[in-house]
């Protein structure tokens, strides 16, 4: 087991290294309405599921590591910078490897992530 979680690591990081970034502006991301930063911990889009550990729309956050209930991420943040809110989830789940191009916003108690015209809100739990 701690062999194939290894293997998912690596394989995700390698993947990590293949997303191209954008072009670095040599400043920290000019994001309008300017945000703070995504505390690490555990985040569920519905309160309740904070004290279920099996929760389905549960997120845990450690670094640029990102825990949904069935996909283990990476977020590539735009152009390399620490602090940049855009950036590409690379993610392994289901067996399968996607990216998700989103834009994170945060605030003391909660995270929202847009993709697209999508957002999904989650709670700190």
């Amino acid at each position: 087991m701690s062999t194939t979680r290894g293997a998912l690591l690596l394989s995700v990081l390698t993947l990590a290294a293949c997303v191209p970034d954008a072009a670095p502006d040599g400043g920290s991301d000019p994001a309008a309405g300017a945000t703070a930063p995504v505390v690490d911990g555990r985040y569920d889009q519905n309160l309740a599921g904070c004290s279920d550990p099996n929760s389905l729309t549960k997120l845990t956050v450690r670094g640029d590591g990102y825990t949904f209930y069935e996909s283990d991420c990476i977020f590539g943040r735009k152009g390399g910078q620490a602090g940049a809110a855009e950036g590409t989830l690379i993610c392994m789940g289901e067996g399968k490897r996607f990216t998700r191009n989103i834009r994170l916003e945060a605030d003391t108690d909660s995270l929202r992530i847009i993709e697209g015209s999508a957002a999904r809100d989650y709670a700190r739990c």
